[in-house]
């Protein structure tokens, strides 16, 4: 009787359940390790974020693209262009060795094979970029016709009716010009100021060209003229002559305050003359009707 008890409790021991913790009577979550200071303390439901992914970054900078269909390049799709930049090969070489034709053979595929991918390569290259110049141009169109369309479209009701009342007299292009008597003569003034300044510039210009020309007979031109010149400065005879001499021997001392004082008062006396002078030659000039030395 007693092992019938002990076997009973092992089988029952053996199919028992584990026992579940005690649930209290309240539904709110006890939060017995988070204190009350705690931004956590009560629980608020946060909306579902979207999550941000980042694109992995990629180190160097790729080169730009070569444009393999230029403005002033030749037409690349032609056949005479594909023969030109693919030719075929001219001679045909023979072997003895069974490996070493083996290895030409092989070699002459992978050049046929390159000139075909070549050929194929520019072909569809330059339908893409067909397609894609036609693609551009249709966007083009559409944008600038849309910009035309608002452009030139009238204005909607719900804005005329909410704008701000204006009177049609101060709207721009819906009245005339204010009237102008006296413009013709200001016209005629001011076409006669513009002439008489032309005429002006063109005198001046006309003298000044006629004082170059006169000025023009001492201009150094020529190599000979030159080295007469030089001569003339740098090789004096009198100090070729005088070499123990100083330039104050030949010019003289320079001037002190009361020769230039003196020469002052001189020239204020002969300053009439000099006016005179002037004038007579301005005389001159306007009735010979140019410069005068």
């Amino acid at each position: 009787m007693a092992m019938n008890i002990t076997h009973s409790r092992a089988c029952l021991g053996r199919f028992q359940c584990n026992r579940t913790p005690l649930r209290h009577a309240s539904t709110s979550t006890t939060q017995v390790k988070i204190p009350p200071e705690s931004p956590r303390f009560i629980d608020i439901p946060h909306a579902p974020q979207q999550q941000a992914y980042r694109k992995p970054y990629v180190k160097g900078v790729l080169p730009l693209p070569r444009e393999i269909f230029g403005r002033k390049d030749p037409n690349k799709t032609t056949p005479e262009y594909l023969a030109a930049v693919t030719p075929e090969p001219t001679v045909k070489k023979h072997h003895t060795s069974p490996q070493v034709k083996a290895l030409a053979d092989w070699k002459s595929r992978q050049a046929a094979i390159r000139r075909q991918n070549l050929r194929e390569g520019l072909v569809e290259l330059h339908q893409r970029k067909v397609r894609a110049d036609r693609r551009r141009a249709a966007i083009s169109s559409a944008k600038q016709a849309e910009h035309e369309r608002k452009i030139h479209e009238p204005e909607r009701e719900d804005e005329r009716l909410t704008n701000s009342s204006i009177l049609n007299a101060l709207i721009p292009g819906s009245h005339q010009h204010l009237p102008d008597p006296g413009r013709q003569e200001r016209i005629a003034q001011m076409k006669a100021r513009f002439e008489a300044k032309e005429a002006a510039k063109q005198a001046e210009r006309r003298n000044a060209l006629h004082s170059l020309y006169m000025n023009a007979r001492t201009f150094i031109v020529t190599e000979e003229e030159l080295n007469k010149k030089v001569d003339e400065v740098f090789d004096n005879p009198w100090y070729q002559a005088n070499p123990e001499h100083s330039i104050w021997d030949k010019e003289g001392f320079p001037s002190m305050m009361q020769s230039m004082l003196l020469d002052a008062v001189q020239a204020r006396s002969g300053a009439v003359n000099e006016v005179t002078k002037q004038r007579a030659k301005r005389l001159a000039e306007e009735l010979t009707g140019g410069k005068m030395d």
